[in-house]
């Protein structure tokens, strides 16, 4: 009896042993092999991330919707909306993210996130968004409103062959994690473009995956595979605003003011800049006089310069200023007192601009990629308009060119591969906030740039700024 007693406790000992085992494999399996089978709900970090996404250690810095990177006067709805997209819980996501749109309607990343929760886990094209909204919050958000903006209008369309488009906002607040983050994002198998920047694009080029930038710092120089800007190269502006000052003003002695800080993913570019526009001058005829004038010098004193400029024999001044630190630029102006025609860098065509400077740059001219008065832009300025309740900024405009590019070339074929083979194509084109977008073989945009003119707004018409004075398209 006690043998057979013994017996009935070893076999259930073993019994109860193989239970736990075979559990304990199911659930290995679940999470090895989890179903496809989508209930509505999900764990958290779950919506549409790919495996590099969740073990990057730069993830904090990526987001589809679970985090919240514009965080200045956000709506409690927007934060109920994060945790609920975080979840899986898509359905609460965007109720919540659209109630927080009824009470900020200008929040782009508002409305990224609710047309990636509206995706959900169905199958989708992602393109991720480089921002630095730790370095100027309110350029992330102008940039950001660009492709929101083409986001809603291709997905509202039916996506792009049928596959709607999701967004990844990328997010940093210094350059140094760049080239890490550019990494990331090439690893990443799951994006197929990303819209943004780069210290070092040609790691784009050698790791094969294609780069719309909106800004375009350089002259043209090598053949290019994978890196395109959505805006002419640097040359194209210095030489519009040139050949204006010396053939339409007829003005060949012109003093330049530049910025000795003024850098570009931390590469001082105010000597490159001010050497562009100089040989752009000495191109038509003018040229620019020695008279020296660091606005960044801590002890720049806008008087002296003037008056050693006029000595000097200016008949024109042109402002090289950095956009985040406009004040020595505006001193210059104010100084001035209109005894010298204003010019500016394409960097000055911001509402900054005007709100500072005011009567001041009265006058000022500048060369610019987009605006709202040109004939090609005047359909993506009036749906701008009803979207963001206002105007938007030249850096909306090219931002939506550059995510219009990557829709266009993704509808010829939705791999990375297919993607640069179809922008690098010599008769690719797409339509665009700035018109027609063709590239050459360097990888710029091709085609040329309007003149703005700073006016006072009529008083019996609308105004497209708030500060009393606006950019006239000029040509």
């Amino acid at each position: 009896m006690k043998k057979n007693t013994e017996n009935i406790r070893l076999f259930i000992s073993l019994g109860l042993a193989g239970l736990l085992i075979a559990t304990l494999l199911w659930l290995l399996g679940k999470v090895i092999h989890p179903e496809k089978k989508f209930s509505g709900q999900l764990q958290p970090n779950s919506a549409s991330i790919s495996p590099s996404y969740i073990n990057s250690p730069l993830k904090n810095r990526m987001s589809l919707g679970e985090k919240i990177f514009i965080r200045e006067g956000r709506p409690p709805e927007k934060e109920a909306g994060s945790k609920a997209f975080e979840a899986g819980d898509f359905s609460t996501a965007i109720s919540k993210f659209q109630l927080s749109l009824q009470t900020q309607r200008n929040d782009p990343e508002t409305l990224i996130y609710l047309n990636n929760a509206k995706i959900g886990q169905s199958k989708s094209l992602k393109v991720a968004v480089i921002v630095s909204i730790g370095v100027s919050l309110n350029e992330a958000e102008e940039t950001l409103r660009g492709v929101a903006q083409a986001q809603e209008e291709v997905n509202n369309s039916g996506g792009i062959n049928g596959l709607p488009l999701q967004l990844q906002i990328v997010s940093i607040d210094n350059f140094d994690m760049l080239k890490q983050l550019n990494t990331e994002l090439i690893n990443d198998r799951s994006i197929v473009a990303v819209v943004g920047f780069s210290r070092q694009p040609s790691i784009y080029n050698k790791r094969g995956l294609v780069m719309v930038s909106p800004v375009n710092p350089r002259k043209p120089s090598n053949l290019t595979k994978y890196v395109f800007y959505a805006t002419p190269s640097s040359d194209v502006f210095s030489d519009a605003i040139a050949r204006h000052i010396v053939q339409q003003a007829h003005l060949t002695n012109i003093a330049v003011c530049s910025d000795s800080t003024f850098t570009i993913n931390q590469e001082k570019i105010s000597p490159l800049i001010v050497q562009q526009y100089t040989d752009s001058i000495k191109k038509y005829g003018g040229k620019v006089t020695s008279t020296v004038c660091d606005l960044g010098a801590p002890d720049f004193q806008p008087s002296a310069f003037l008056s050693q400029a006029i000595s000097d024999g200016a008949e024109g001044l042109l402002l090289i200023s950095r956009t985040d630190k406009l004040n020595s630029a505006i001193e210059v102006a104010r100084e001035n007192k209109g005894r010298l025609p204003l010019f500016g860098f394409q960097g000055l065509y911001t509402e900054r601009t005007l709100k500072y400077g005011q009567a001041d740059v009265k006058g000022m001219m500048l060369p610019v990629s987009w605006h709202y008065d040109a004939v090609a832009s005047k359909s993506f300025a009036q749906k701008a308009a009803q979207l963001w309740g206002g105007g938007v900024s030249p850096r909306t405009a090219t931002t939506y060119d550059a995510l219009q590019t990557i829709i266009a070339g993704l509808k010829a074929g939705n791999t990375r591969e297919k993607l640069q083979k179809a922008l690098s194509n010599p008769n690719f084109s797409a339509l665009g906030a700035t018109g027609k977008i063709q590239f050459s073989q360097t990888g710029d945009r091709k085609g040329g740039v309007f003149l703005v003119k700073v006016e006072p707004c009529n008083p019996n018409e609308s105004c497209d700024s708030k500060t009393g004075y606006r950019f006239r398209l000029v040509r």
